[in-house]
């Protein structure tokens, strides 16, 4: 969980003003206090009102994007409300207003722009009265609101800043329904100073009016916070800046167009890869099924675009084409580096782009403290972009990863926040991590992105040739108890609950050259960067395939053969998925327990050697089946020899010739009439021609010939599979 962050210097008051009051005047008693607060509940309910916004829905019948809120002087917290939940259940959000004339009331500004309202209506009396925004405070975060005509009976509030005497807050709240309007004693008397931008400021209530004990208001506060410079006449509405509506949207309008010069839906095209089949493809992910993904470019000053953007490192390997959308073109990108540790990319446009680029806000951001920003939300649809703009307060702020600070706030964190110049502040960015499927997106500072810019990932890169798997080298499974305490692991893997048990290395392959052992047990692996190791939990790395049902193959009808996943199981295992997370060239250590001690070891992700899964497949359309050569881990499950020769069969085209004849998917082929097979090539030439071959095939230990009679017509196609 994120920390607030507010460096302040506090000095505490509250001892000094007591003194002082108590020299200078009696104060009042419990009775004298309540019969004093019902004297100003009664003169000062006459000037609030409640002010209820009603939002439209959009073209999809919601208003997802959207949270209003406002700081409740009660209860002294943020209230809020989603606007799709608020149309859902056709109930207004309110806050409240107070009279400054008889048709105009000052009430908080929630945020929301006027396309975006069905009605907005004061109440008053029980009576309800249609009203508009006809002005803005950004300073004091509210508005300005005006009915047709005045509201009968409401009382204007007179300001007297120089109002002397006892100082009471006066608002109104809602908890649960239930309205209060309510009056306490008002003496803030803490005073902060922001270390970050240094300014200095009394902590109050929000949306509370200020008098003395005669009802005469000395001020309005708006905000939670007070400028200690502040003169008393600056505390009223008439002293404020203010903004008409018409300069407010003529204003939000202009940022508008410039983010449209400058902001691009992108299209990222990834290299194709072999779906996986059958049982492994439950342990598929996201990234591994996906051929496009779509992101949000920012032009930066420099003509390059930053891309949002969540591609794993196993994704960037596969990348082959970045297109922009701009003014409905199309505009390729070249590839320049992607950033650590989040999904994101820089790239470099094949052409100009329009607009001047957007700076990144350099500074901390804790430093922006009460100003006034544009947040922007954005959502990429492959060639549009959906894109909108309202103005915030930055109030409060989270610490972030690696200590930066960002804006607080669910609708500031998901959206891309600007300063008035035009300066990005922060965005939202999918995080990498290891041991997760999913990524949390989170508000990166532009600060952060700028430095990450400057010392880009060197194992997240685009990939020449074909798809390349990440990998340890090792066969494995899962611990448990009893093989945790036989292999004096227990205190190491919570009792087998983590931990991997090797169960085969492979000659000469990474874990080989590492001095890795069967019986050995994987802990964890920590990513150079990363300060948390990534445990191996064992439920996450369950066997991907059930023993092989090689005494009911034949039982199998052809229709199904493509369903049938391979019984070696599959290259993309979790820890080699996992692997391909850091990117092949990346650098990691891996925990071992090996004689009951554990042992890192530093070591660089390489690619798999090729696999059944990448081999390159000769696909015979005359005999219905396709072919490949022994790989790696083929080789192992068959337990053959090095001088074992022969190609495996990849596929059996259901209604073939080959299916036909018997043969079925996961055998080998080891001679064509009588000639060996040596690999994919020699294969390739002993059937080129032949129209009736006899072809020596072994399945397990158990060798046997398969003769393809001549073909009779037409080559028959794939037989539909049969239904239920």
């Amino acid at each position: 969980m994120k920390k607030s962050r507010n460096v302040f210097l506090a000095i505490l008051l509250s001892g000094a003003f007591a003194a002082a009051a108590a020299e200078t005047e009696k104060a009042p008693d419990a009775a004298e206090l309540r019969e004093l607060s019902v004297k100003l509940l009664d003169k000062l309910s006459a000037s609030l009102v409640d002010v209820e916004y009603f939002f439209r829905p959009d073209e999809n019948g919601k208003r997802p994007e959207f949270t209003v809120q406002y700081y409740c002087p009660g209860c002294r917290s943020m209230h809020s409300g989603s606007a799709d939940s608020l149309i859902e259940d056709q109930r207004p959000f309110k806050v409240p207003g107070y009279a400054v004339a008889p048709d105009e009331f000052i009430s908080s500004d929630i945020g929301a722009l006027p396309e975006w309202i069905e009605s907005l209506d004061l109440v008053f009396g029980g009576k309800r009265y249609p009203a508009k925004v006809v002005a803005y405070y950004p300073a004091q975060k509210s508005v300005l609101l005006k009915t047709a005509s005045p509201v009968p009976g409401v009382v204007p509030l007179a300001f007297n800043p120089k109002a002397e005497g006892k100082r009471f807050g006066f608002s109104r709240s809602e908890e649960s329904g239930v309205e209060h309007a309510f009056t306490a004693p008002w003496a803030p008397a803490t005073v902060v100073r922001n270390l970050g931008n240094g300014e200095t400021y009394v902590k109050t209530a929000a949306n509370v009016l200020v008098v003395n004990e005669k009802g005469e208001v000395a001020a309005l506060s708006m905000n939670d916070r007070l400028d200690v410079g502040t003169a008393p006449a600056e505390a009223v509405p008439s002293a404020w800046k203010q903004v008409s509506a018409a300069e407010h949207g003529r204003k939000l309008a202009e940022f508008k167009a410039m983010l449209e010069k400058n902001l691009y839906p992108v299209r990222i095209r990834l290299k194709p890869q072999k779906p996986l089949t059958g049982f492994a493809a439950h342990y598929q992910r996201r990234s591994e099924n996906r051929n496009e993904a779509d992101g949000i470019a920012i032009r930066m000053k420099d003509g390059k675009v930053l891309i949002a953007a969540s591609l794993s490192p196993a994704e960037t390997a596969r990348l082959s084409r970045i297109v922009l959308t701009v003014d409905g073109k199309e505009i390729p990108a070249r590839f320049v580096g992607s950033l650590q540790f989040f999904g994101a990319l820089v790239a470099e446009p094949e052409q100009p782009l329009p607009g001047g680029g957007i700076a990144f806000y350099r500074g901390d951001a804790g430093k922006l403290s009460g100003a006034s920003v544009y947040d922007a939300q954005l959502k990429s649809f492959g060639d549009k972009l959906e894109l909108r703009v309202f103005p915030q307060k930055l109030e409060s702020f989270d610490v972030g990863f690696r200590g930066m600070i960002v804006p607080a706030g669910r609708l500031l964190r998901q959206g891309y926040v600007f300063t008035e110049n035009g300066e990005l502040v922060s965005l939202p960015l999918e995080r990498r991590k290891l041991d997760r499927d999913y990524a949390s997106t989170e508000a990166v500072a532009a600060s952060m992105v700028l430095a990450l810019a400057g010392n880009f990932d060197p194992a997240n890169v685009p990939q020449e040739g074909e798809e390349k798997i990440a990998w340890l080298g090792i066969e494995f499974q899962q611990l448990g108890p009893e093989l945790a305490r036989a292999n004096k692991a227990a205190e190491f893997t919570e009792d087998g609950k983590n931990g991997l048990l090797v169960t085969y290395v492979y000659p000469d392959s990474p874990a080989a050259r590492l001095g890795i052992k069967t019986g050995d047990i994987l802990l964890s692996v920590t990513p150079d960067g990363s300060a948390a190791p990534v445990k191996f939990e064992g439920y996450q790395f369950g066997s991907e395939m059930d023993q092989f049902p090689w005494d009911r193959y034949d039982q199998v009808p052809p229709q199904y053969y493509d369903q049938i996943p391979a019984p070696w199981g599959t290259t993309r295992n979790a820890l080699n998925r996992l692997l391909g997370g850091i990117g092949i060239g990346g650098k990691a250590k891996l925990a071992v327990v090996s004689d009951g001690r554990i042992h890192e070891y530093p070591f660089t992700v390489t690619a798999a050697p090729e696999s059944f899964e990448t081999a390159e497949k000769f696909n015979d359309s005359k005999l219905g089946m396709s072919v490949c050569d022994l790989t790696y881990e083929v080789r192992n499950y068959f337990q053959l020899k090095p001088e074992d020769t022969g190609v495996l069969v990849a596929k059996v085209k259901a209604g073939g010739r080959a299916a036909v004849a018997g043969i079925k998917p996961y055998e080998i082929v080891t001679t064509v009439d009588g000639e060996p097979v040596k690999n994919l090539e020699s294969f390739r030439k002993l059937v080129e021609g032949r129209s009736e071959l006899r072809i020596g095939v072994r399945r397990l230990a158990v060798t046997r010939i398969v003769t393809i009679a001549a073909p009779v017509g037409p080559v028959a196609s794939a037989a539909p599979a049969e239904e239920e």
